[in-house]
């Protein structure tokens, strides 16, 4: 027992020998790792290019995280479980029905417009079917269904929402979201040549109330 005892500290210390030392702290490497997967995409964001940019040798992705695919997890987790669960507490206030569904889709609007890298990775996944879509729809977009069918089923059935199925009113209050993934093009119709953030903003709440109007009688 011992003898297997000492082997496996050995083990131990050899992974933490060849783990390098970083000067980054974590939420940095989480959100440079964030950064990466958006800009690349999953396929194109190799263990090696990653490690190049956080400035680590190639070990360092599976030393640390276990694998490429659990430091995307990481790095999502990091940028939505805040604003995720922000947004799904707003379903346990006193509002009345109407009022809780304009202040989820004023929230989900504003909190998309903070978090253009996250609605990147999550349109490049929703394309084909994988694990990590698996992810973000269990512990992200599923969630947030279940607490929204039951609110719709309720304006649906006093009148005030039109009747259509989930997919539909999902598509509906997202889609404007996309937007932020495609700030390029956008700022081909902008008059500004760069618009600063407050016009994103104010741009985020016009789409928040398009939506709402068009959904609500």
């Amino acid at each position: 027992m011992a003898q297997r005892g000492g082997k496996g500290s050995d083990q131990d210390d050899c992974r933490r020998a060849r783990t390098p030392q970083v000067d980054l702290a974590d939420s940095e490497i989480l959100q440079r790792g964030l950064e990466a997967f958006a800009e690349l995409g999953y396929p194109g964001a190799s263990v090696r290019e990653l490690a190049k940019r956080l400035g680590v040798n190639h070990n360092f992705i599976n030393d640390r995280f276990g694998s490429k695919e659990k430091f995307w997890r990481a790095a999502v987790d990091h940028a939505l479980k805040g604003p995720f669960q922000q947004l799904i507490a707003i379903f346990d206030s006193d509002l009345d029905d109407i009022e809780l569904f304009k202040c989820v889709v004023r929230t989900f609007h504003s909190l998309a417009a903070n978090m253009p890298h996250v609605n990147r990775i999550i349109s490049d996944e929703s394309v084909f079917e994988s694990e990590r879509l698996n992810y973000l729809y269990s512990e992200y977009t599923g969630r947030f269904v279940e607490k929204l069918e039951p609110l719709a089923q309720r304006l649906i059935a006093s009148g005030r929402m039109p009747v259509m199925s989930m997919d539909v009113l999902f598509s509906a209050l997202t889609g404007p979201a996309v937007v932020m993934t495609q700030r390029q093009l956008v700022r081909r119709m902008s008059e500004a040549a760069d618009p600063p953030i407050d016009e994103w903003q104010h741009m985020t709440d016009c789409l928040a109330e398009v939506v709402i109007r068009g959904l609500l009688r």
